[in-house]
């Protein structure tokens, strides 16, 4: 039996490989241990004495071969992020390689001494994540997608309740544009004081039918979350004049309370309209028993002392107390949210309305819509007076912390939250 030394126990034993090259002899291996042995396949009595042309394809032994030789002409240690060999059974083993140029004293011989270590199982795991974020990313966009889509889909729902009202408001100017015509027709004389007055009064009517209808373009436009500072009052005028016709059928009073120093903040203005009809076309809907319904638009700026947990979203901290944000509140005097129902009113598809009236996705969507804003919908009774109040918390500044100077695309995170109505 042979006798073992110390040394040769030691390394046999360690839990990485380790071999030895002769570089005076054409590289050849003089040190193989067991675990080299296991990971190679190789026995050391076949490896021994050998190159690495020998044991192993010409492509894995050059790259093995310059190494070696990098390590002699830089006379130090060298580190090898990754080293691929092929297995006796045909698959890649991965290796992460310190090389090291040594010098026998006695002899003067100069050795590659190398160092590995497995790494298959990791590169294997890596790629494993890798493939996995790799779909979890093309699921995310996908997600995005479709929450865009459903976005638009309610969007299209809102223009189809919207319909009636935007043709009574735009028959108005064109009233009175077909009676200027008539009158106009009639002959022109120039001493005639309400001929001004006829075409300012036209002019008047076509700027105010343009308006109406481009309102309701701009709102129906299909596109990407783009943000830019706007103001809540502007949007709050914007969308009473859009669904005027309901609130004259209605006969809902209109109370707006918003200063005239609030921080304009970020909005994609066609979304946020969208999220503002819905509320206020709700509150009306909520009122249609009240004997004098009041819609109450209140606006104000504040810095946040507590910070509650958003119930249904997936994000625990939308804001952080000391936050300055705009809180946009749309209240009514209507018969209010039934206790049972208060935690269900973002449920996809429930809804308290009659069959037919509405798909009961206005509120999950205008919260997704209101999140994207990186803001916070709420909707809960009213703690005076009957009725419900729907709250808006809005950020004055972008995500990074910085006053925006110019519109900005914000994209749709990989969080959605538990939505509603």
């Amino acid at each position: 039996m042979k006798k073992v030394s110390v040394v040769e126990s030691v390394l046999d034993n360690l839990p990485v490989a380790v071999f030895a090259k002769d570089a005076n002899d054409d590289f050849r291996f003089v040190l193989w241990n067991k675990k080299q042995e296991e990971i190679t396949a190789l026995q050391a009595s076949k490896a021994i004495g050998k190159d690495d042309y020998a044991l192993f394809s010409k492509e894995s032994a050059d790259y093995f071969r310059s190494v070696d030789k990098a390590v002699l002409t830089r006379g130090k240690l060298l580190r090898v992020p990754e080293e691929i060999i092929e297995s006796e059974a045909g698959h890649d083993i991965h290796l992460r390689t310190v090389k090291i140029p040594v010098i026998e004293e006695e002899t003067g011989r100069r050795l590659i001494v190398g160092i590995s270590e497995d790494i298959t199982e990791s590169v294997k795991s890596h790629k494993e994540l890798e493939s996995l974020n790799k779909n979890l990313r093309d699921a995310n966009e996908e997600l995005q997608e479709t929450q865009l889509q459903l976005i638009q889909a309610e969007k299209l729902e809102s223009i189809g309740r919207l319909a009636a009202g935007i043709a009574h408001e735009v028959k108005n100017p064109l009233a009175m544009l077909l009676l200027g015509v008539d009158y106009l027709s009639q002959g022109i004389d120039p001493e005639d004081d309400n001929v001004d007055k006829i075409l300012k009064q036209m002019r008047e009517a076509v700027e105010r039918a343009d308006s109406i209808v481009g309102g309701l373009i701009d709102f129906s436009s299909q596109q990407s979350l783009t943000c830019e500072p706007v103001s809540l009052t502007n949007v709050v005028d914007e969308v009473l004049l859009l669904i005027k016709h309901e609130l004259t059928r209605s006969n809902t009073k209109v109370e707006v309370d918003i200063p005239k120093n609030l921080p304009q903040v970020y909005l994609d203005l066609p979304k946020f309209e969208q999220i503002l009809i819905n509320l206020f076309i709700n509150a009306i809907h909520a009122m249609s028993e009240s004997k004098h319904p009041r819609l109450e638009i209140h606006a104000r700026t504040e810095i946040l002392d507590k910070v509650a947990k958003n119930e249904g979203a997936r994000k625990y901290e939308i804001f952080r107390t000391g936050d300055k944000v705009v809180t946009l509140e749309i209240s009514d005097n209507g018969s209010g949210i039934k206790s049972k129902d208060l935690h269900r009113v973002f449920d996809p598809f429930f809804t308290t309305k009659a069959t037919g009236v509405g798909t009961g996705l206005g509120l999950s969507v205008s919260r997704k819509i209101v999140e994207l804003h990186g803001g916070q919908l709420t909707v809960k009774n009213r703690s005076i007076g009957i009725g419900a109040v729907a709250s808006i918390i809005l950020p004055t500044r972008l995500d990074s912390g910085k006053v925006a100077e110019k519109p900005s695309i914000v994209s749709v995170p990989a969080e959605s939250g538990k939505s509603a109505k």
